[in-house]
């Protein structure tokens, strides 16, 4: 896919690692005015925000990745175990610490997983 085609919450491989797309802006470089695209990315293993800047055409790899659901059962100090809905088998996930903290067991949150990698995105 092309880079103007970004979406807010969109997943994108950058630097070999997934990357959510928090938001997006056209900004103007150089002498002669080429804009491009400022591109704000959150690591989906987590951590700060991170910017790239790409032209308007470059192709970036994006990734399918499908948001589920599930049950909290116990909450760690290294972050949460979860009950996905559909298979029913209990997955080790991370949070940001803001969402840990409203977090309780027994309620229900949506989650991604890619390559074993799990990480509860919001509680429902």
């Amino acid at each position: 896919m092309e880079a103007k085609e970004l979406k807010k919450g969109s997943y994108i491989m950058f630097n070999n690692e997934p990357h959510q797309v928090t938001r997006k802006e056209v900004v103007v470089f150089g002498t002669h005015s080429h804009s491009k695209l400022k591109v704000y990315l959150r690591p989906f293993t987590g951590g700060g925000e991170k910017t790239a800047t790409f032209q308007h055409h470059d192709f970036v790899e994006a990734l399918d990745i499908m948001r589920k659901s599930g049950q909290v059962i116990a909450k760690t100090s290294a972050g949460l175990q979860i009950m996905d809905g559909h298979s029913y088998e209990t997955l080790e996930a991370t949070a940001d610490p803001e969402l840990l903290e409203e977090i309780n067991e027994g309620d229900q949150v949506t989650f991604i997983d890619y390559n074993n990698n799990v990480r509860v995105l919001e509680k429902r």
